[in-house]
């Protein structure tokens, strides 16, 4: 006979059948419950753009294939957008590329162009595809025909896609959006002795495609920072003179010069801060891992096309009139611009933390407005630990009076000066002449 315990289980069980069951009079075992519906009918996406086959040649003999993916249209700025590397010298690429997408509507078109990049001059299109993102729960492989034409096919693209329903704080967006990885690409020239053209050193330039610049920033450009009407040399930079406009070309070669592509640079994706981090401090560190990375500081520039910048020098930058307005390739208006430095911190235990501020004469970004590019580097990298520093901040006044001195040491025991643009060749400085004239336009 059945306890009254057993029966009020047993009406239990059959009330509720998905939570619990029994067998054996009085021995229960637990069976699984029913899975919960999804919290959302949009999709977590990540995607591979893996390779490409037959691709055509963008020159005489092969091509340097790349390939940008465009989530809305290619014309609309806040479309989100992701780039392979550049693979040289092949029709054959494999970029193994991954992007992962959040919140995705069923129904969603990703277009994908496939383009030959030139080193200096405007990259050439190599055909162009889209993936309909319809169907694709799980894991599958889409093999794409790459057209150059309407009627004219050139090649296939591989891309992989796993999907699972959005959930969590996935599910609560109101639009697409990524969790990145943000895709940079490091570009190598060289320092050379202005008097013997000996002992050459590496100088590294990198543009990372920061997303969310738009939600931080908006887009409208009233908003954003105007070059400094205050500041002598942006006054001589943007004058409306023969001067200026001269300055203003010079400052676009320079751009052109160090951030054109070549087989040398180096391409990959960042989703942390330990991924920043080696990108800018494994080389030194391996060196000489008791380094204080306080000195070592780096200029920036962030424009609607991303952040932009390089290491500061004393031995480096002697001829330059705007750091600023070279990494930002002669804009009128930046987002936000200043230096930033990146540590291991000891009160962090040992976390990297970004040391960022608006130093920057040429635009001299708001102090107000520090907190958006805080909240920018905080969205691209969510272990990241970001101090946003104002220029008079009497910290920063600290480092950068001890950063200071530990330059003019460097300088000092510089047998010579250095420049960066010693190893132009004559025919690159006729591209570089080239791209001075209106409406030819350096895509980097």
């Amino acid at each position: 006979m059945l306890s009254l315990s057993s029966l009020q289980r047993k009406v239990s069980a059959l009330i509720n059948p998905d939570k619990e069951a029994f067998t054996n009079g009085d021995s229960y075992i637990h069976t699984p419950t029913s899975p919960r519906p999804p919290s959302c009918n949009n999709w977590d996406i990540t995607i591979t753009f893996y390779s490409a086959t037959d691709l055509p040649k963008g020159d005489l003999l092969s091509s340097d294939p790349f390939l940008e993916a465009f989530v809305g249209s290619p014309d609309d700025k806040e479309s989100l957008s992701f780039v392979t590397g550049v693979k040289w010298n092949t029709l054959n690429p494999v970029w193994d590329a991954k992007w992962q997408l959040l919140n995705v509507a069923d129904g969603t078109v990703i277009e994908m162009f496939v383009k030959d990049k030139n080193k200096m001059m405007i990259d050439t299109d190599l055909g162009r595809t889209s993936l309909l993102l319809s169907n694709i729960e799980g894991t599958h492989e889409h093999v794409l025909d790459v057209w150059k034409s309407n009627t004219k096919k050139h090649g296939q693209i591989l891309v992989k896609t796993h999907a699972v329903h959005s959930s969590g704080k996935s599910a609560e967006l109101t639009k697409v959006s990524t969790s990145g990885p943000a895709r940079y690409s490091r570009h190598t020239s060289y320092a050379a002795g202005v008097l013997t053209r000996e002992k050459k050193l590496e100088f590294y330039t990198y543009r990372v495609r920061l997303y969310h610049l738009f939600d931080v920033f908006g887009t409208d450009t009233r908003f954003y920072q105007h070059w400094n009407t205050e500041y002598d040399a942006a006054k001589r930079i943007f004058a409306d003179n023969l001067e200026g406009l001269n300055i203003r070309n010079a400052l676009h070669s320079q751009h052109s010069y160090l951030y054109r592509h070549s087989q040398h640079s180096v391409y990959d994706g960042l989703s942390t801060a330990s991924d920043l981090g080696t990108l800018l401090h494994s080389d030194r560190l391996a060196k000489d891992p008791t380094q204080d990375l306080k000195n070592i500081v780096f200029t920036y520039s962030i424009v609607p096309r991303g952040l932009y910048f390089s290491e500061t020098g004393a031995a480096f930058f002697q001829d330059f009139m705007s750091k600023h307005a070279m990494h930002a390739n002669r804009a009128t208006e930046v987002m936000f611009s200043g230096e930033f430095r990146l540590i291991q911190d000891e009160r962090y235990h040992g976390q990297w933390h970004l040391l960022i501020d608006n130093n920057s004469g040429t635009y001299a970004p708001k102090k107000e407005d520090l907190h958006k590019v805080k909240e920018v580097f905080e969205r691209n990298f969510p272990d990241l630990i970001v101090s946003a520093l104002d220029r008079e901040d009497p910290y920063l006044k600290e480092i950068r009076a001890a950063t200071k001195a530990v330059e003019q040491d460097m300088a000092a025991h510089q047998s010579q000066p250095m420049t960066l643009f010693g190893e132009i060749e004559k025919s690159e400085e006729g591209v570089l002449h080239a791209h001075n004239h209106v409406g030819h336009a350096c895509e980097v």
